[in-house]
């Protein structure tokens, strides 16, 4: 970290700490959008096969389970195909206009659900699409508007805790949407689609207000925090320009690149499945009713929270005291995040209806780690190319989409009586996907920014502006220079 600089700019009253937390409650939006079908379902769908005492009111549908894995996957349909457009976009022309575009039709989709499932099932199967059409832009998007606000020692920090917003939402649908599928209006389960689209409403709102695509384009910034996230990202008139090609061949052909892709691909599978069928199995396993089931799904993603914020902390002090460089670094929490949760869930495979407590301990720690992951490959982008991170996230997020469409028709096709021995394949499958993925990334991933993704010094023309900055004694000192430099390449 830019040690000098900081007593200047205080963390807590920031523009990109409050940036960070604008995200966060992005996420938390873009979440809850996402998962409130996983919980509603529960309470939408009446099956015959299931006469216990633990279904608190019967559904109104009559969907199989192969008809609800479709639904459940249809929104990653639409979250497929266009992750590398998002970013692509938002380096030209803005994160916020992007963000603000894709997630406004999203609330209003979230409203006419309700009408939609009581129409056809197959056109609540288009909704999810659409819906997950307009979520798709939200990542890429956060990585482009990253690389321009998040100083280099400070990027697992504010971006993770921007990301950190998803499993609070997480956290929040799973007693919230219990609750309101038990005692809403409307029946119950619909009152979650109308809430969630409401506060989704409100939120891009004050996206529109309140941010801005650069610190250059923001009225509030204080000049030395502008000039601090500048000087440590070496941004000039230049670098921010919308124009600049883009180097597809060299991006699809760079070992750290696939490190990326591949690491994002199976550490989304496990993630998947759990957050489109962790109800579920808690109905069908281990008997849970609809409110508890709701409570103690949410305590996997507090958990997942939890870590998040606290990996993103550790993770930048590791790298700012140089115990490790970041690749190593970001190779440590990927693995973190994706073998641990696969121990934990090969644990819970073995757990038995009569074993609730240990069954929800084991799923927490299973989710919770994931956190750690949100340190390593899930923001490499911006350490290997920060001026392409939004179309490179575009393009690992496209490809880690995929498990999003597969993993709840998979578990649906595997799970048709509901019973341990069906849920211990699927629980076997995603450890398995996990243990490929973490060493795939530890034998490719990256840190240091590709020789494709530097600045040329031709397109650096300000370097006395930066090098005035650094001089001075308010500013930087020592090792805390070289920071200046990264991505700065001679010609």
């Amino acid at each position: 970290m830019l040690i000098a600089a900081l007593f200047l700019v205080p963390w807590w009253t920031s523009q990109r700490f409050f940036l960070a937390i604008i995200c966060f409650c992005g996420f938390a939006s873009l979440y809850g959008q996402r998962v409130n079908l996983s919980i509603a379902i529960v309470s939408m769908v009446s099956n015959d096969l299931e006469k216990y005492q633990f279904v608190s009111h019967p559904g109104e549908f009559l969907w199989n389970k192969e008809l609800q894995g479709l639904i459940l996957g249809s929104f990653f349909w639409g979250y497929l195909l266009l992750q590398v457009p998002g970013g692509w976009l938002s380096e030209k022309f803005g994160a916020k206009k992007v963000i603000a575009l894709g997630m406004f039709p999203v609330a209003v989709l979230s409203i006419l659900t309700p009408v939609c499932a009581r129409t056809n099932p197959y056109l609540l199967i288009v909704l999810r699409i659409i819906l997950g059409i307009g979520e798709v832009v939200m990542y890429p998007a956060a990585q482009a508007l990253w690389a321009n606000w998040s100083p280099p020692n400070e990027r697992s920090r504010l971006i993770g805790l921007s990301y950190a917003g998803g499993q609070f939402g997480n956290a929040l649908i799973f007693p919230i949407g219990g609750f309101l599928s038990h005692y809403g209006f409307d029946g119950g389960w619909p009152s979650v689609f109308y809430v969630i689209g409401c506060l989704s409403f409100i939120w891009v709102v004050f996206w529109c207000i309140f941010v801005h695509d650069s610190p250059n384009e923001c009225k509030r910034i204080t000049a030395v925090e502008k000039r601090y996230i500048e000087a440590s990202l070496h941004v000039n008139k230049n670098i921010n320009k919308r124009d600049q090609k883009t180097p597809w061949k060299k991006i699809f052909t760079s070992k750290a690149v696939w490190a990326i892709i591949i690491g994002h691909v199976c550490g989304n599978y496990g993630i998947y499945m759990l957050l489109t069928q962790l109800p579920s199995y808690m109905k069908e396993v281990l008997k849970f009713d609809i409110k508890s089931n709701g409570l103690f799904s949410m305590l996997p993603y507090l958990c997942f929270w939890f870590m998040i914020i606290v990996s993103g902390n550790i993770a930048d002090f590791m790298i700012r005291k140089k115990y490790f460089s970041v690749a190593t670094t970001r190779k440590i929490f990927s693995a973190l995040g994706t073998v641990c949760p696969g121990i934990f869930l090969i644990g819970t495979s073995f757990m038995e209806c009569d074993q609730q407590i240990e069954a929800v301990v084991m799923v927490t720690l299973a989710v919770g780690m994931c956190g750690f992951h949100f340190s390593g490959f899930f923001i490499n982008h911006s350490d290997i190319a920060p001026r392409f991170a939004g179309t490179l996230f575009g393009i690992s997020n496209t490809a880690a989409t995929i498990p999003g469409i597969l993993a709840p028709y998979i578990v649906g096709a595997l799970t048709k009586n509901g019973t341990r021995e069906e849920w211990q394949t699927t629980f076997y499958i995603a450890a398995g996907v996990y243990f490929f993925g973490a060493v795939f990334y530890a034998l490719t991933g990256e840190g240091e920014v590709q020789d494709w993704a530097m600045i040329p010094a031709s397109e650096d023309t300000d370097v006395s502006e930066l090098t005035t900055f650094k001089q001075t004694p308010s500013t930087l000192k020592g090792d805390d220079t070289q920071t200046l430099h990264n991505g700065v390449k001679s010609v």
